[in-house]
């Protein structure tokens, strides 16, 4: 509704945005209900799938299954631009859509508007726009563009016509599963739908930098990338087998996760070399920097493999273990909480990048065990191959003979405490205890 605003004008143009043609059809039914209700005269023609007004007005229902389906609106003037469920989108559609949306009539003004839910691919730059810049219904003021940008939280009880309707509405998100239940109905950004590492906290798993002493075991695990980042961690084991991720590096320009430097392998390994201020135990790297570059669509080397390059430059790495699912599953086993509540594996609030993505890291829809390789996930690679290089031994149980002495001990002791509780006698605690 907040589209056909302006609908009087006859200049006027709105876009309507989906992902996806199937999911813009509950947006047809709604304005098929709701424009007739504006102008009796208004027309939708389904082949365009635009409304046309008495006055001229157009309001256009459009979707972007793909990355470059953005450019259909190359060229056109759009007045006001609504994205509906903004976190299926990716940010550079949305940036895109930026340019399309100007004004040549004065009484006309230009605005985005969007409304979404946490989760899906867009989660970590929508919240990182909107949610993170400023505090909730306070306009922020974007100093490159001079934009103002503004979020404005809406829960359920917001609604009070959905509540009055159904009050059990409210109770049945009550039984949601957790995570569910906190973006659903608390509307929670720091959790979503198919989020990996729900474990995770900066509380809990966060640690102020400290300088890392040199006879703890130390080594650097590495993911390569030229288009895409490339990613090298630095990680300390102490003598208690916990495992300190210290340093991090991400190749990636400016703050684009999905933005690589370009940059050669002998660029690579040089930075790398100039940022090592300690001894290594050794080096991992994913599995593909062994393989040469070939010229596309031939078996012709094109030149040496990363490895090779990096040899050069006196780095050398070890081939790391590739299984993704058992990768993730080190990780969880270290983010797990001991039996004095500590947990193996320790980040320094430093490492802001790795973060921001492991927060941000969603499921494979189509694999839940696996993460979603069409995200950032440079620097889950290295974790994974870091964490299997000294995998999480499960405990010995440990087993006292039956009629030792020390299983005599023990069960004297729990008879004593038993017979104690319990106001009887030792004999009568002995024969009642295993």
């Amino acid at each position: 509704m907040e589209e056909a605003r302006y609908v009087q004008h006859p200049r006027y143009k709105a876009l309507i945005l989906r992902r996806t043609f199937p999911q813009l059809q509950e947006i047809i039914d709604r304005c098929q209900q709701w424009y007739p209700q504006v102008s009796i005269s208004a027309n939708y023609k389904a082949t365009e799938h635009r409304w046309h007004f008495p006055s001229g007005a157009i309001i256009q229902l459009g979707h972007m299954q793909h990355e470059n389906d953005k450019y259909r609106y190359h060229g056109q003037e759009i007045h006001r631009c609504g994205f509906d469920e903004l976190t299926m989108f990716t940010e550079s559609q949305y940036l895109f859509m930026h340019s399309r949306v100007r004004s040549t009539v004065p009484e006309i003004p230009t605005q985005i508007l969007s409304t979404t839910n946490p989760g899906n691919i867009g989660h970590m730059w929508v919240k990182g726009r909107f949610v993170d810049v400023s505090n909730p219904k306070k306009p922020y003021i974007d100093p490159i563009t001079g934009q103002s940008r503004v979020f404005i939280p809406a829960k359920v009880t917001d609604n009070p016509t959905l509540v009055e309707n159904d009050p059990l509405y409210i109770q049945r998100l009550e039984a949601l599963p957790e995570v569910e239940k906190l973006r659903l109905l608390h509307g929670v950004w720091d959790v979503f739908e198919g989020q990996v590492f729900t474990e995770l906290s900066q509380r809990v798993h966060g640690c102020d930098d400290f300088p890392i002493p040199p006879e703890w075991t130390h080594w650097m695990t590495f993911d390569w990338g030229y288009a895409r980042p490339w990613c090298a961690l630095w990680f300390a084991e102490d003598f208690d087998g916990v495992i300190y991720l210290y340093r991090e590096k991400y190749g990636m320009k400016g703050d684009d996760p999905n933005l690589g430097v370009r940059q050669t392998n002998t660029e690579i390994c040089r930075e790398i070399v100039d940022i090592e201020r300690e001894k290594m135990k050794y080096r991992v790297a994913d599995p593909a920097c062994w393989s040469p570059t070939k010229i596309k669509g031939s078996n012709q080397v094109h030149g040496p493999s990363f490895v090779e390059d990096a040899g050069k430059e006196r780095l050398y790495f070890m081939k790391a273990d590739n299984d993704r699912i058992r990768g993730k599953q080190q990780i969880h086993q270290r983010l797990m909480l001991d039996e004095e509540d500590r947990p193996q594996f320790v980040i320094f609030k430093s490492c802001k990048n790795w973060w921001r993505e492991f927060q941000n890291l969603y499921e494979d829809p189509k694999n839940p065990e696996d993460c979603d390789t069409d995200q950032p996930d440079e620097g889950y690679d290295c974790t994974r191959y870091s964490l299997l290089s000294r995998p999480l031994a499960p405990k010995k149980r440990v087993v006292i003979p039956p009629g030792s002495f020390t299983a005599e001990r023990n069960k004297y002791i729990r008879a004593k405490e038993y017979a104690k509780r319990y106001g009887i006698s030792m004999a009568a605690a002995y024969a009642r205890i295993r």
